[in-house]
């Protein structure tokens, strides 16, 4: 069976690899999975990272996350499609890089796509919506919150800004549930539908 996944972030990224026995295939308008990443580096449950990644910490840069699980994803077979726009649906997805045919079409780009009226009469198999509100993060020397391995720490929050020494400081629009767990579950489950 032939796959085709639109998003190639941690969602896309984690049900690709849940279904890697078939031919499956990473759709990204992204020049590099990865960055830019403005997502939370931490997760409450470790066990849900590929234990051939070796991570032994709970917080970690999510740009890193992503791009070895694409690396992992690549070495298995799995195609991904960099700079590749989703214009289109005819008989499979109109991209800029040409037609894209599959069995079967997962929708990982989240709440974007959503939006988009490229592919909101396309039968693919989706996560259910979720709201999302405006989150800010940084990077911290001094935090002691989500401690990765090189001292820094990462914090989050949606009001009053902690006062902290930043190295680093983002913003996006995320769910509630902000780590990683939740990216790579709704990956997971969207998979699941699949098999």
């Amino acid at each position: 069976m032939k796959i085709i996944i639109a998003g190639g972030g941690l969602t896309g990224l984690s049900a690709a690899l849940d279904l890697v026995e078939h031919e499956v295939i990473i759709v990204d308008m992204k020049q590099e999975l990865g960055t830019p990443c403005n997502s939370p580096g931490w997760i409450e449950n470790l066990s849900l990272i590929p234990s051939k990644l070796g991570y032994e910490n709970n917080s970690f840069r999510r740009s890193w996350l992503e791009k070895n699980m694409a690396i992992m994803a690549t070495q298995q077979g799995i195609n991904i499609k960099l700079k590749t726009r989703i214009i289109g649906f005819e008989d499979g997805l109109i991209t800029s890089s040409g037609k894209v045919s599959g069995d079967i079409y997962i929708d990982a780009l989240g709440e974007k796509s959503s939006k988009s009226l490229v592919l909101t009469n396309i039968n693919m198999l989706r996560p259910p919506s979720r709201e999302l509100i405006q989150w800010y993060g940084g990077i911290s020397p001094t935090s002691q919150k989500w401690t990765r391995k090189d001292g820094t720490g990462e914090i989050w929050w949606t009001e009053n800004e902690p006062k902290e020494n930043w190295l680093e400081l983002m913003q996006g629009k995320h769910p509630q549930k902000l780590g990683a767990d939740a990216a790579i579950i709704r990956g997971k489950k969207l998979a699941s539908q699949v098999k």
